[in-house]
């Protein structure tokens, strides 16, 4: 597509400021002139700052929670714990491979087969940690934190350009920063899937948006095998499709049918657990092991707010220090007592009414379905269990959050409150208290 054509025409058929204009990685061996190179650095500027802000911030707080915080025991997973590291590895890595980067860690070196449990875990992230730690011959922790971080480069790189396709730049900017210092935003480095699942669901996206379904399909497929929710994007990409092509399937099936991947590629896993267990359903069946059951959303709040346990904020009303504050039992009171997920959920679900009105249905849709349906599967220990971490994904959400603070101090305000949640959070995980 010409530069001309292309200011005159999105590349989708759909209104939009930028036609096609984006990250196109089957470009990235041709030959860049230094100017270009320049133009580029200079365009995604917000993307890029915002990652190294991001990143700064987490390995401060890491390493000040591994040096001057108390810790709780190691939580195993399933028997298995794994060796202190040592040197600036301890202080760097080892607090970003807690909870979840453990049962990542032992699929990438003893593979499913290690414990049924595993099966909870979906392979693409492992999968790219096993190969990387046997070329690298890195620590598995070390390359789930390299991996984790350059997927979150780029999916930065991809949501900026996503967003400026629909929205003015001063919102994809505010967009960025809120979703880089969200409170619980740490994890896009941990060893963790956010920040890979992020990358794979917007570049599926977004190579929709520009009519580019053979990439969206791939990427998508990719993304299905990332995590359980995956298939969600089906959503925005089967309503780009009907809008450009219309609802007479003769007009995009050609198309529409490379997306059939994206439902297809979960089997592979599937069959992989029939081979391992005689049950490719283990994934759904393992969630017993932490205590899921089905329920309605409705239901999932109630018990929420029936479970709520407020001792930690009555004993600080009564007991105020410092060292009350930060001390090891109020710490294990709070991350107990339901409070902060449903906090969050509460705000979501507000912030889901009012991105109806902002955000592109397709994108909208998709975040709103994404969100409930944890809540079909509570936790009799924790009901909206990881809730704070799963809103991490769903971009619509931060895209609806810039326009709703579009008042600069108010703005400002609500980043710093993040960044004091965000360092607050970061020393739990990083200390063995429950987050997210």
């Amino acid at each position: 597509m010409s530069t001309t054509r292309a200011k005159t025409r999105t590349r989708d058929g759909l209104p939009g400021r930028i036609s096609g204009r984006g990250l196109d990685l089957s470009r990235a061996a041709q030959k860049v002139s230094p100017q270009t190179l320049k133009t580029t650095i200079s365009e995604l500027r917000t993307p890029i700052i915002a990652f190294w802000v991001h990143f700064i911030l987490v390995e401060i707080f890491a390493a000040i929670a591994m040096t001057h915080s108390a810790s709780l025991p190691v939580v195993p997973a399933v028997g298995v714990t794994l060796k202190d590291m040592t040197g600036l590895f301890h202080d760097f890595v080892q607090p970003l491979r807690n909870w979840d980067g453990f049962w990542y860690t032992l699929i990438a070196e003893q593979g499913y087969h290690a414990n049924p449990a595993t099966a909870a875990f979906w392979p693409v992230y492992p999968l790219i940690l096993r190969y990387l730690h046997q070329v690298l011959t890195w620590s598995v922790p070390t390359v789930g934190v390299v991996v984790s971080n350059v997927a979150f480069f780029f999916g930065l790189i991809y949501l900026y350009r996503l967003i400026r396709n629909d929205h003015p730049e001063k919102i994809a900017k505010r967009a960025i920063w809120l979703l880089v210092l969200f409170p619980t935003a740490f994890y896009f480095s941990a060893v963790y899937t956010e920040s890979l699942f992020l990358l794979l669901t917007v570049a599926s996206i977004y190579y929709g948006r520009t009519d580019r379904w053979g990439r969206a399909a791939i990427v998508g497929a990719l993304a299905a095998l990332t995590r359980n929710t995956g298939f969600l994007i089906l959503i925005p990409l089967g309503l780009f499709l009907v809008h450009r092509y219309g609802w007479d399937p003769r007009g995009w099936w050609r198309k529409g049918i490379q997306l059939v991947l994206i439902p297809l590629a979960p089997l592979a896993f599937l069959y992989r657990l029939k081979q391992l267990w005689n049950d490719p359903l283990m994934t759904l069946h393992v969630q017993s092991e932490w205590a899921r059951y089905r329920a309605w959303p409705w239901q999932t709040i109630q018990t929420e707010f029936h479970k709520l346990d407020l001792t930690w904020f009555h004993y600080l009303y009564h007991n105020f220090s410092w060292s009350n504050l930060t001390s090891a039992y109020v710490r294990h009171l709070f991350a107990e007592s339901q409070t902060y997920d449903l906090v969050v959920t509460l705000i979501f679900i507000a912030l889901a009414i009012y991105m109806l009105f902002k955000v592109r249905p397709a994108y909208s849709l998709y975040a709103i379905v994404a969100f409930v349906l944890p809540m079909f599967s509570p936790s009799l220990v924790h009901p909206l269990m990881s809730t704070p971490r799963f809103v991490l994904v769903l971009f619509p959400f931060f895209i609806a959050m810039a326009y709703l603070l579009r008042n600069r101090y108010v703005y400002g305000a609500v980043l710093a409150l993040f960044v004091i949640q965000f360092a607050v959070l970061l020393i739990q995980f990083s200390t063995w208290f429950w987050v997210a």
